[in-house]
């Protein structure tokens, strides 16, 4: 009986008839909601000293993840059309392999670095490496369910990892009773295992005969050289301003900041949906035909731009509003948040051009254009911070990516076949 109850989220007829796109921007949307609402909590229930140790917990794993990416499932997301239908399930576990030996390796590095900088957060690191253990694995898992179309099942696996979460935190919130750092890691670490349970099964089903882990390894090189040092500028490129506006403003310029990432996060929701569900898309239709690859490019274009217009200029207009309801005592800084409205708006321009240098053979240009970026964002920093504290940090981000976008429309000049990606 279980085992029928367990598969039947595996059978399409059994989800509605919905657009498998919908699906994804769903579960991005419960994702990255999930996220926004677990910040709030920390931040409210335990207080803003507490909140930073979190949010570097938090960043430490961003930067696992980022170097996963680069790794294993930023090339599955290309590679993974190229793959013959009989080869997929080996595919499939050869990769899901080398995830496990990814995830016990970062957690080696975890300990090491968490013993080093904070020798007495010995409760905490241990709920940490469990919430890492899951996390990244729950990632994989994920983006290989939505590049294989099973959207549905990724859906799901979330919404059991998130809706479990949010209960634990919201009966906290509820009873009044005081929750600690490890035992919120403990919470997020946990209630994503019924989800693997969910989402391991389907992955791991198929014939194992097919391309061994140095097939797959070969496979993925020729993005991962390119794509790994490309995310560890992707990281600091997100964070350099942050940390120079640290150790050179008054603490309350980089709170403003922190304030409008996470407000501003709620837009990444239909990026990241793009990331991991268009992307292999835009793949097999280039496969396929080069005119189709560009129709597709460009419908996915007008979407971002017409989705988000709305909640943008809402959020430029109430800016001054929300601020004060989050943080009354810095409601003078809502500028911050307008300037980080017209941010995304680059940001929505350059985006087709991102998606569209992931399909070059050699991810060369992906990471030559992000070190021109942070290049631009180290050299310009003290004179922005200098003249315009927390708002020059947000032009610090436009300026670099306009410099991204520059570099990769020249390197996209040259290659006929992925010209005007906005048209």
């Amino acid at each position: 009986m279980l085992t029928s109850v367990l598969a039947l989220p595996l059978r399409r007829s059994a989800w509605p008839q919905v657009p498998a796109r919908y699906w994804a921007l769903a579960d991005q949307a419960l994702v990255s909601g999930t996220t926004f609402l677990t910040n709030l909590f920390v931040a409210r229930g335990l207080g803003l000293s507490i909140f930073g140790e979190f949010s570097a917990w938090q960043m430490g794993l961003l930067l696992l993840l980022a170097v996963q990416g680069a790794l294993i499932t930023q090339p599955m997301q290309v590679v993974l059309a190229t793959v013959p239908a009989a080869h997929r399930p080996a595919y499939r576990r050869t990769l899901l392999g080398l995830q496990a030996a990814f995830g016990v390796g970062a957690a080696g590095l975890t300990v090491g670095a968490g013993l080093l900088l904070r020798p007495q957060a010995g409760a905490v690191l241990v709920a940490f490496l469990v919430y890492l253990g899951a996390a990244t694995l729950q990632d994989t898992v994920r983006k290989l369910l939505l590049a294989e179309d099973r959207v549905p099942l990724a859906l799901l696996t979330d919404a059991v990892s998130c809706g479990g979460q949010l209960v634990v935190l919201l009966g906290w919130a509820a009873t009044g009773r005081a929750a600690t750092l490890p035992a919120v890691f403990w919470v997020m670490g946990l209630t994503t295992l019924p989800a693997l349970a969910l989402g391991l099964p389907a992955l791991l089903r198929g014939p194992a005969a097919g391309p061994g882990w140095r097939a797959v390894v070969r496979q993925h090189w020729p993005q991962a050289r390119w794509l790994l040092p490309t995310a560890l500028l992707q990281w600091s490129s997100g964070n350099v301003l942050l940390v120079l506006a640290g150790l050179s403003t008054p603490l309350a310029t980089l709170g403003i900041l922190r304030l409008a990432q996470t407000i501003m996060g709620l837009f990444n929701v239909g990026l990241q949906a793009a990331e991991n569900y268009v992307l292999p898309r835009l793949s097999q239709s280039r496969q396929r035909s080069e005119a189709e690859f560009r129709r597709q490019r460009a419908r996915l274009t007008r979407l971002m731009l017409g989705l988000a217009a709305g909640p943008l200029l809402a959020l430029a207009l109430l800016a001054e509003p929300l601020v004060r309801w989050v943080q009354s005592q810095e409601a003078a800084h809502s500028s911050v948040l307008r300037w980080c409205c017209l941010l995304y708006v680059v940001i929505l321009l350059v985006y087709p051009l991102r998606l569209t240098v992931r399909l070059l053979p050699s991810a060369r240009p992906y990471f030559v254009g992000y070190a021109l970026s942070i290049g631009f964002s180290v050299l310009s920093a003290r004179w922005l911070l200098t003249h315009y504290q927390a708002t020059g940090v947000v032009l610090g981000w436009i300026g670099a990516q306009l410099v991204l976008g520059l570099y990769w429309s020249l390197i996209l000049s040259r290659r006929p076949s992925f010209q005007h990606p906005h048209g």
